[in-house]
C-alpha cells in the first residue's frame, strides 16, 4: 500500500497536483483539492528554439516571497519532430 501512495505522491508532484491522503474525511479532503487557490499565476514558455528530439527538460520555479505555496510541473518533454511518412 505504502508503494502504491509513494506513486500517487510522484503523480501529483510531478505534474502539479496535491496529493491528499492518510485522512478518513473523503468530503473534506475532496473540498480542500476542489477549492480555487486565492491567486493564480500562469507562466508559459516558448519552444521556438527547443530541439525537437522528445527529451526531457527540468523547469525550476521559485517565489522570492515567504508564506507561498508554490505549485508548478518539475519539468516538460520536448515534442519530438514528426518523422516524414512515404
Amino acid at each position: 500500500m505504502s508503494l502504491n501512495e509513494d506513486v500517487m505522491a510522484e503523480f501529483a508532484d510531478g505534474t502539479g497536483g496535491t496529493f491528499f491522503h492518510n485522512s478518513n474525511d473523503l468530503e473534506g479532503g475532496l473540498q480542500k483539492l476542489a477549492a480555487a487557490p486565492e491567486y493564480v499565476y500562469l507562466l508559459e514558455l516558448s519552444l521556438e528554439n527547443v530541439k525537437q528530439d522528445g527529451t526531457y527538460h527540468r523547469l525550476k520555479v521559485k517565489v522570492d516571497q515567504d508564506n507561498l505555496k508554490l505549485q508548478a510541473r518539475r519539468g516538460y518533454f520536448a515534442p519530438a519532430a514528426e518523422k516524414n511518412k512515404k
